[in-house]
């Protein structure tokens, strides 16, 4: 096959696929109707992205694999486009997922002790429901308190290889803008304010408090 071939193959399924591939995967599907290489699969990806510097969509490189999407520069545009769909969320469920990005593992109680209040259980529902996070296992003390760490579906949707990519802790009492991007995959126009306080419209910036992560 062809490099132009297999570069217009590799970019239609990627952009049918609702998930992230990684090589591997992309190698699987193709070499199910033909013979190439991985290194040819990576080659071809290369084109594309060379292909895509002079527009407004790229492929991205997440933890699970590769993806097509938009790049950040027209993220207004989508606001748009995705105003009235925007998922909200309140500002304890946002300490609650910063907590458990920096501080994994954490148990909730590690969470009610540095947020100083209970953590609603319709707030790590709404997480694992996400699957932005997950139990990873269980503290030996006791009552053996379950466990939580983010996801590579967290690192996904953040646009994350790795957690040492999230952005440094600000000094203290300064508000944390991770600059990720949140879109309404599987929320719809949900209200997920939780424990009563005050929602926060998601667009481009997630921001979140970073007062409360601190030592």
């Amino acid at each position: 096959m062809n490099g132009e071939k297999l570069k217009n193959i590799i970019e239609a399924i990627l952009l049918a696929s609702y998930e992230p591939l990684s090589a591997d995967k992309l190698h699987r599907i193709i070499t199910s109707k033909v013979n190439t290489s991985k290194s040819d699969i990576l080659s071809a990806i290369d084109d594309l992205k060379t292909d895509y510097e002079n527009k407004e969509i790229e492929i991205a490189k997440v933890a699970s694999g590769f993806r097509i999407q938009a790049k950040s520069e027209i993220g207004d545009y989508l606001n748009i486009m995705f105003a009235e769909r925007t998922p909200r969320y309140s500002r304890a469920l946002l300490e609650t997922l910063s907590i458990i990005a920096y501080r994994q593992p954490v148990t909730r109680g590690d969470i009610e002790a540095i947020r100083g209040v209970s953590v609603s259980t319709s707030i790590m529902r709404t997480l694992t429901e996400r699957n932005w996070v997950r139990i990873i296992g269980y503290r030996d003390v006791p009552g053996k308190p379950a466990m939580f760490a983010t996801t590579p579906e967290f690192l996904d949707y953040f646009s994350l290889q790795r957690l040492d990519q999230l952005p440094d802790l600000p000094e203290k009492k300064e508000p944390l803008d991770l600059d990720l991007e949140l879109d309404d995959r599987s929320v719809g126009n949900q209200d997920l304010s939780g424990n009563g306080s005050e929602p926060v419209a998601v667009g481009t910036d997630l921001d979140m408090e970073a007062a409360t992560i601190q030592d």
